[in-house]
């Protein structure tokens, strides 16, 4: 069977500058979920935008459940897209909008009548403990509930892999165990995760498979016995 995320001598130069990641190889199982670590600029960020095809590789393979994404035309990022669930540090959460309507935009994009919307929804708000400020504002959330909301939508549309990109960067550590637990619970029914952390205590309360990078390059790997 095919590795849900597989990286052959992959590289990333940008214009102007060094490798931003250079000669990566490595394999993450379907169902897996693992740790990526490293410095500030190590790479951890531009190999999630690599997988998630906000950037495209240099160089090398990238192969998403058996299929070669370097080959993928842009018309077919979109659609890639709606396999992923993508979390950022900073939210990116709409202002204009409340929790309801931020969670149900992955949705509405693919169309979904507005039955199913709400159905799925409230589901995932209910999972990460928000169903009761579906009509709220984002900015009268918590640092810890905006994320979660940004978890929500994250994971609206079920998807295949969850990434995340320092996803507890400035929460405190009863809130970061809190958020690890629910991509623990999401993994444990299917979702491939990928976590991007330089918290190397939650990488040590959560025994998982680590992968290090050190400018750009992949140095380590860490199996829990």
């Amino acid at each position: 069977m095919a590795a849900m995320i597989h990286c052959r001598h992959l590289g990333k130069r940008y214009p102007g500058s060094q490798e931003a990641l250079l000669d990566i190889n490595l394999r993450i199982e379907r169902g897996e979920m693992v740790f990526l670590t490293g410095h500030s600029g190590a790479g951890k960020s531009t190999l999630l935008k690599l997988i998630a095809m906000i950037e495209r590789p240099t160089r090398g393979s990238l192969r998403i459940n058996g299929h070669e994404m370097t080959k993928l035309p842009d018309i077919g990022i979109p659609r890639y897209r709606q396999k992923l669930g993508i979390i950022f540090q900073d939210h990116r959460l709409l202002t204009d909008r409340n929790v309801y309507e931020n969670v149900a935009l992955p949705l509405r994009i693919t169309g979904l009548d507005e039955k199913t919307v709400a159905r799925r929804v409230r589901a995932a708000l209910d999972k990460v403990g928000l169903l009761k400020r579906e009509h709220s504002n984002p900015r009268s959330l918590s640092a810890g509930q905006q994320q979660r909301v940004g978890i929500a939508r994250a994971v609206v549309n079920r998807p295949a892999i969850l990434l995340a990109d320092e996803p507890t960067g400035n929460l405190d550590p009863e809130l970061s165990n809190e958020i690890m637990r629910l991509f623990v619970d999401f993994n444990e029914v299917g979702v491939t995760v990928l976590i991007a952390t330089h918290d190397y205590s939650l990488i040590e309360n959560f025994t998982r498979r680590t992968l290090v990078l050190d400018k750009g390059q992949l140095t380590a790997e860490y199996v829990p016995s």
